[in-house]
């Protein structure tokens, strides 16, 4: 049937009308990362613009699955997760793998990593055959083993993202096979090497376009020295976790010295951590503008803590309060907010 001229020219107007109706995308999702409270453990979870997350860490087993509750109260009802896609445990040390098996039974955990299972504990620890069963059980025997200069696989969104291993088994990125730590000027290695599964910690630093976060785990003094001495092996980042909750086994000052970072967050607790030596050399460091703990560390003198105002938890019994930094999609700036009554502050990313 031979089509109406009037009804031609409505058709085509109509067409031209739709086509001119703007059709909204969804916002882009902020880079986010969240240092969860488990007491002096670790847990350090991070939420990918693509909606993809990673664990850090599970803090400790027991206290009937408080850090495990906690994980999941952050994940599932602040990051709107409905499972963690990417687990990594930094090194077999009861307060950085203690609550995974808690966790997988409260919401799906899909990729395990790790540095590599030993077949009994490298530092005699008692608990270590009753945790690895327990890892075991929650991985289903399948995890994978990262080495330096591995990148995990992660979907990409807006600005190119990478996490990248530093660190592993004792080894960083760009070591050759002969390699000694070599003294940079005024930091030198320590005379008594650390021979725990510390020194072995799965260190990960994430970068997206150019804001660059650095979470080593518990490395101690040699290794974070061979990080960046007699070279700097991971250039300039905005955010670092300290290493091993500023005990002073860690902390060298060569590292800040070469990374620079904005802030600083320690994930002590009230009784654990964030020792006086470390404290003040976060205060010294030139390029730190923000220190940031989880806890308020009790005993510490007041001068050996950081502001009150940059503390997430106050009272040594306290709610589990978190500190979570969001990158902002734009990639020029992050934000950090600190615990339940929302105080912030927002940092230029170099």
């Amino acid at each position: 049937m031979k089509q109406l001229p009037w009804l031609m020219a409505v058709t085509v107007a109509a067409m031209g009308a739709a086509t001119a109706i703007p059709v909204k995308s969804a916002a882009p999702r902020p880079l986010d990362i969240f240092f969860v409270d488990v007491e002096g453990g670790a847990a350090t979870l991070m939420v990918t613009p693509a909606g993809e997350s990673v664990l850090v860490d599970s803090g400790w087993p027991g206290e009937n699955g408080r850090d495990a509750k906690r994980i999941e109260q952050v994940a599932r009802y602040v990051a709107g997760l409905n499972q963690i896609d990417h687990y990594v445990t930094t090194h077999w040390h009861t307060d950085h793998y203690g609550g995974i098996e808690a966790l997988a039974k409260l919401m799906p955990v899909k990729h395990y990593w790790d540095h590599g299972i030993p077949p009994a504990s490298q530092d005699d620890s008692a608990d270590f055959p009753m945790l690895m069963s327990a890892y075991k059980r929650a991985s289903g025997g399948n995890s994978s083993k990262l080495k330096a200069g591995d990148v995990l696989p992660l979907r990409q969104a807006g600005e190119l993202l990478e996490l990248k291993v530093v660190a592993a088994e004792g080894k960083v990125i760009g070591e050759g096979a002969q390699e000694v730590p070599v003294s940079c000027a005024r930091h030198v290695v320590a005379p008594v090497p650390d021979e725990s599964d510390n020194k072995r910690s799965v260190s990960l630093l994430l970068t997206s376009g150019k804001f660059g976060f650095l979470n080593c785990g518990d490395l101690t003094w040699n290794i974070e020295h061979k990080l960046v001495c007699p070279k700097n092996r991971l250039g300039q980042v905005d955010l670092w976790q300290v290493s091993h909750h500023g005990w002073e086994a860690s902390g060298n000052p060569a590292l800040p010295e070469a990374i620079k970072p904005t802030c600083a967050v320690m994930v002590n607790g009230a009784r654990k951590g964030a020792s006086p030596r470390t404290v003040q050399m976060l205060k010294k460091a030139p390029s730190i503008q923000a220190i940031y703990q989880l806890h308020l560390s009790v005993v510490n003198k007041p001068e050996d803590n950081t502001s009150l105002d940059r503390i997430a938890n106050v009272e040594e019994k306290c709610k589990g309060e978190f500190i979570r930094a969001q990158v902002a999609p734009e990639g020029d700036h992050y934000t950090v907010y600190k615990g339940a009554d929302k105080k912030w502050q927002s940092f230029p990313v170099r």
